[in-house]
Formats: C-alpha cells, sequence, structure tokens
C-alpha cells in the first residue's frame, strides 16, 4: 500500500427527494463531506488513502436510489508525510518583487 492521502471532489446530480439518503450516506462514511448543496445537485469533498477507495465510494453513491450521475471533478494525491506541514500564507512566492 502506498503511503499517500486523496483529495477529490464530486459532483453529484440527484433527483430532489434523494437528498436524504445522500445525506445519510455521508453521516455513515467519514471520507465524505457534502461542500455545497442544491435542490437536485450536490458538491462533495472525498478525502481517502487510495484511488481504489475513491472509487468505491463513487460506485456506491451512484447505486443509491434517487442518483442520476457522479462526476469526478477533482483528484490530487499527496503523500501522508507532507500533509502535516505548515502552510505559510501570504507569502511573495520566491524571487517576486514587492
Amino acid at each position: 500500500m502506498r503511503d499517500e492521502h486523496h483529495i477529490s471532489s464530486l459532483v453529484v446530480l440527484h433527483r430532489p427527494d434523494a437528498i436524504e439518503a445522500l445525506k445519510s450516506f455521508v453521516d455513515d462514511h467519514a471520507a465524505l463531506d457534502i461542500a455545497a448543496q442544491g435542490d437536485s445537485r450536490c458538491v462533495m469533498v472525498c478525502e481517502t488513502d487510495s484511488q481504489r477507495a475513491v472509487m468505491n465510494l463513487i460506485d456506491a453513491l451512484e447505486a443509491l436510489p434517487g442518483v442520476i450521475n457522479v462526476s469526478l471533478i477533482y483528484h490530487h494525491v499527496e503523500p501522508h508525510a507532507v500533509m502535516d506541514d505548515v502552510m505559510v500564507t501570504g507569502a511573495s512566492p520566491q524571487g517576486a518583487d514587492a
């Protein structure tokens, strides 16, 4: 197993009456979070340890009643070792003039 952290975003297109089933599914899966929600679509953030885990969650979401489509919009992989690194914000890029 690789020592990786996978960060993905998904857009889920669904019937309006499917939102409660989606919320319940997300509540049961710590890797998922609903970032934005509309009447018939939502954006989810997915954080897992493998690409296979991302695809398994997509397959499970697609199998829920009322879900029409799940699209993988973004997928990024980082080594676990850098996930605890401190991020410096507000700094100018190296070599940039102020």
